[in-house]
């Protein structure tokens, strides 16, 4: 079979899915989108009887339309550097491209099967309607409001005074302080900026929820694996598991009320999604509260920290599978992360040389001087 993964240079994931895929014959290509247009040109050759597309790169030639298999991993935009064009022409150079890469990726294989649909995917980043999709499939959501106004967020915060209130953002954040890497967390509400401040940034907040543990539930499918997240055990996990280093979080598998998996699977068919990683907070009454979807979330980790949850070999038994309706055969295990490690990271490293680099340090300056 034909894949088609479009990443980035660093991604772990889709390095360790292709080493996996390619051990058993099949083929692997990764398309880095940020390399249009200065390491790669795209052309799309249409008439009133036929359509086919090539992407050339200094490494292949290769056809778009050829592909069983499209993974929409990590897609990153075209990047223009300033120093490539005129002054002038800069943001029409790069309007131009932003079009182009659209225009190219709706023509993607269109017979292949998408992990996720490139609607879908850019629907599931909503997380207001990730929210309400929630509640029509019976779930139960935190008490949130999102705005911009300072007279509703100032309310909010006092009516949940003696709960508390947390704040994120609607999409992720980071940047970089003297190179090292700073994300926007999950945080508590202690104080609010000035209304003009609140006004400029729209946010999440939501009322806080006690919990007495978290999951991360990965869904290939209508196949669920949950995994129960110890973050309370660390003072650092008590907002957001995230801050929790160095692998020190307990990591178990976990079984799911059938309850629960059923509004998980109505949710997915509702936004469109096959695959998609969902964080819930369980609290100490055993509610299952429902977080949000991240559409293309890590998966990998989990099984680092746990070997005994086989998520890599999980992934490509439903990659080949390429249908919804999947269950993953635990007597065929081929495959398992750590085997690949070494591998991975030596990829990584001849890949971010070899392709447009966006999550460095030098990189994240030059996009925000050209924002």
């Amino acid at each position: 079979m034909d894949f088609l993964i479009v990443t980035e240079p660093d991604d772990a994931h889709a390095i360790a899915v292709q080493l996996a895929l390619e051990s058993m014959e099949h083929r692997v290509k990764l398309l880095f989108t940020a390399d249009q247009p200065t390491k790669q040109k795209n052309s799309v050759f249409i008439n009133n009887k036929e359509s086919y597309s090539k992407t050339v790169d200094s490494f292949s030639t290769h056809s778009n339309e050829s592909y069983d298999v499209v993974w929409w991993r990590r897609p990153r935009k075209p990047f223009v550097s300033r120093d490539e064009v005129h002054a002038d022409d800069y943001y029409f150079v790069c309007r131009e491209n932003t079009f182009f890469h659209d225009a190219i990726t709706h023509h993607l294989a269109p017979n292949a099967w998408w992990i996720n649909p490139k609607e879908a995917a850019t629907r599931a980043n909503n997380k207001l309607l990730q929210l309400k999709i929630a509640v029509q499939c019976g779930m139960i959501i935190p008490t949130t409001l999102f705005s911009n106004n300072p007279q509703d967020i100032r309310k909010f915060a006092r009516d949940h005074k003696r709960n508390g209130v947390i704040y994120k953002p609607l999409c992720s954040n980071f940047w970089f302080e003297e190179s090292e890497l700073k994300i926007t967390y999950t945080s508590p509400l202690h104080t609010l900026p000035s209304d003009h401040l609140l006004q400029m940034t729209p946010g999440i907040y939501q009322k806080t929820i006690h919990k007495a543990y978290e999951l991360r539930v990965t869904c290939f499918g209508d196949y669920i694996v949950a995994a129960k997240l110890n973050s309370q055990q660390q003072l650092e996990g008590e907002y957001d598991w995230r801050r929790i280093q160095g692998g020190v979080m307990q990591i178990e598998p976990y079984i799911l009320p059938e309850k629960i998996k059923k509004q998980i699977q109505k949710f997915m068919q509702a936004m469109g999604l096959v695959f998609g990683s969902l964080d819930f907070i369980v609290t100490k009454e055993q509610e299952y509260v429902f977080l949000e979807v991240n559409e293309q979330g890590q998966f990998l980790w989990i099984e680092e920290s746990n070997p005994e949850i086989h998520l890599l070999d999980t992934f490509i038994q439903f990659i080949l599978h390429k249908r919804r309706t999947f269950i993953w055969d635990t007597k065929q295990i081929k495959h398992n992360v750590l085997n690949y490690n070494q591998t991975i990271y030596q990829r990584i490293s001849t890949q971010i040389q070899e392709h447009v680099y966006l999550n460095s340090a030098k990189a994240y300056t030059t996009l925000q001087q050209q924002a």
